[in-house]
């Protein structure tokens, strides 16, 4: 059997102050592990260490980025699926799994295994799910970076250093969501056409543009439109429109002193009155009352 051609593993301590931030992480890692050498390797932890044909639970989660080689993966959530570079799984507290290289690619791993809040709530509403735990956003050099920025000052162990890593744990979690969100539209002419329409909404956003409109300059019908929109931005093309135009509302209103019906006018609102009234109903302040909650008054 070969040995590990390389490693960089670090069980962090962790103080009180520590578990007070949203987001803890307990261990992070780098592994290369060479064709036909033995795993899970010797030297973790009692609480990390494991047996493939047994398993293993932990009490944290864990993020896991593949980018060389290739291995398998299972769960009790998840089914055994083999994965490749480019691969991102997670682990969950609490949860059965058991993964591994195959023997004869080996692979390269790096890993952060935390605790907190913030990856509870994650859960709770759906960002992150046990039976969805493999992602694939390819290889990618920004991830990579991420996961060395943290080990480099996990290594150094500074004064403060655990509030530092944990937010870029969150910066990888959420550039994550953003690389898979974006990789499941592989038909580029879609993308182009929602880039597009967002694009000529901001343009016409003074005007009483709408998403009728829009559907048919794109040349699509409005149901595949709307539906496809609200599938990439996560909001449907009305909205989105609503929300642009009354950010535009608290530009004019912060850093101008035009009235407020010049604005009502230049929006291309029906009146000042339903101007108004819109705008209360999103914010739950008048246009009036905004402008004066900026200035402090």
């Amino acid at each position: 059997m070969q040995h590990l051609l390389s490693s960089n593993i670090r069980y962090l301590p962790v103080h009180e102050q520590d578990e007070n931030w949203s987001l803890t992480v307990r261990t992070a890692g780098f592994q290369s592990i060479l064709p036909n050498s033995s795993y899970p390797t010797d030297g973790h932890p009692l609480d990390y260490s494991f047996n493939y044909q047994i398993g293993r639970v932990l009490d944290e989660f864990q993020m896991i980025y593949i980018t060389k080689g290739s291995g398998t993966f299972e769960s009790t959530g998840h089914k055994n699926i083999t994965i490749g570079e480019g691969t991102v799984f997670f682990l969950f507290p609490g949860e059965w799994h058991r993964f591994r290289p195959q023997q004869s690619t080996g692979w390269d791993s790096y890993w952060i295994g935390f605790t907190g809040k913030f990856a509870e709530n994650l859960v709770a509403n759906g960002y992150l799910s046990i039976t969805k735990p493999v992602v694939k956003v390819g290889y990618n050099e920004e991830i990579v970076s991420l996961y060395q920025r943290i080990l480099e000052a996990g290594n150094e162990e500074r004064s403060g250093y655990q509030q530092y890593i944990s937010g870029i744990v969150i910066h990888l979690l959420g550039y994550i969501y953003y690389r898979a969100k974006d990789n499941q539209y592989e038909d580029k002419d879609i993308i182009q056409k929602i880039d597009k329409a967002r694009v000529l909404i901001r343009e016409r956003i003074n005007d009483n543009i709408s998403p009728e409109v829009i559907a048919k300059e794109l040349v699509m019908t409005y149901s595949w439109f709307r539906r496809l929109f609200k599938q990439y931005t996560g909001l449907a093309p009305a909205r989105y429109i609503t929300q642009l135009r009354l950010q535009r509302a608290k530009e004019l209103l912060s850093t101008t002193s035009r009235s407020v019906k010049e604005i009502a006018v230049e929006m291309n609102y029906e009146s000042v009155d339903y101007f108004s009234t819109h705008f209360r109903r999103h914010t739950k302040l008048t246009p009036t009352q905004y402008r004066k909650s900026c200035l402090g008054i």
